[in-house]
């Protein structure tokens, strides 16, 4: 809903961006109709995102036009702009009551049995408070949320269990605290089933889970242990899956689990040998167990 700085609303919406709290006009970038990230002021007073501004600046010296104003088309004596940080905090703060409320709204949609549709919405908003701005992890921290969103694993329905993994996969995705708590109790193990269980998309998320996870080096044990995990993974990678994502994404997850000697080990056994037969030549693993696990192979 969009409103005006005295609280009037404008009827025309449909292109900005939604929120539960009213989006102020001066919010709103005139190029873009989004609500901005960082608002710049022209010598005219006139303000919008300072990434659009400066494409429309350059558009005008691409083709030999003067620099103007985009809202006026007054000729501008200089393309300096200045940032307007009390709008851009103004913003921020909305911004933060905003994802704070929607944050609170998911996690009264987030139970199995509830209407199909408030859960894909619910996962939705996760998706793009994240994808936003990374700050908002911990928030989602703080509302349970990662552990409501791995319940969304039990769903019977494709979609949301879909829907689910790619959501975790934009929570956790660099956050190390995130990642120990998605991997608590058997969420690895239930990754790994869906490897052999989920359709080609429900698959793919799943395995690009287990990459992300992967690059935490104090999982990769937990995912290296699980019954099945390797051989699944190997067999991945050498399948013929017209799904190239989910070969590349299972052979980058064996990669980073080749920190473990014994993973690499396993590895061997199930008929990846290149990265015993690299460790061995580099001198990593010339115990005697080793040798003989190799020469028996």
């Amino acid at each position: 809903m969009v409103g005006s700085w005295d609280g009037s609303q404008s009827d025309d919406s449909s292109h900005f961006e939604r929120g539960v709290d009213h989006i102020y006009e001066a919010f709103i970038c005139p190029l873009t109709k989004e609500v901005m990230h960082d608002p710049v002021t022209l010598e005219n007073g006139r303000t919008f995102e300072r990434e659009a501004i400066e494409k429309y600046f350059k558009e005008c010296s691409d083709t030999g036009k003067p620099p103007s104003c985009p809202l006026t088309s007054q000729t501008l004596s200089s393309t300096d702009v200045s940032p307007s940080i009390a709008l851009r905090n103004t913003i921020q703060e909305w911004r933060s009551r905003n994802d704070a409320a929607k944050l609170d709204i998911a996690r009264q949609a987030l139970f199995i049995g509830n209407d199909e549709n408030d859960v894909l919405q619910a996962l939705m908003h996760v998706r793009q408070i994240c994808r936003s701005i990374r700050s908002n992890r911990q928030g989602v921290r703080n509302f349970q949320l990662i552990r409501m969103i791995i319940d969304m694993l039990k769903s019977n329905s494709h979609k949301v269990r879909y829907k689910a993994l790619q959501t975790l996969q934009v929570v956790v995705e660099g956050d190390e605290e995130s990642k120990e708590i998605l991997a608590e109790g058997d969420t690895v193990r239930t990754l790994v089933k869906f490897l052999s269980h989920e359709p080609s998309k429900g698959k793919e998320a799943a395995v690009s889970l287990l990459f992300e996870l992967s690059k935490s080096e104090t999982l990769c044990e937990k995912i290296g242990s699980v019954n099945g995990a390797l051989i699944l993974l190997v067999g991945l990678t050498s399948s013929n899956s017209v799904n190239v994502s989910i070969v590349e994404k299972a052979d980058r997850t064996l990669e980073n689990l080749e920190r473990s000697k014994e993973i690499v080990k396993q590895m061997a056994s199930y008929g990846r040998l290149q990265p015993l037969l690299g460790k061995i030549l580099e001198g990593d693993l010339l115990d005697h167990s080793f040798l003989t696990f190799f020469i028996d192979q």
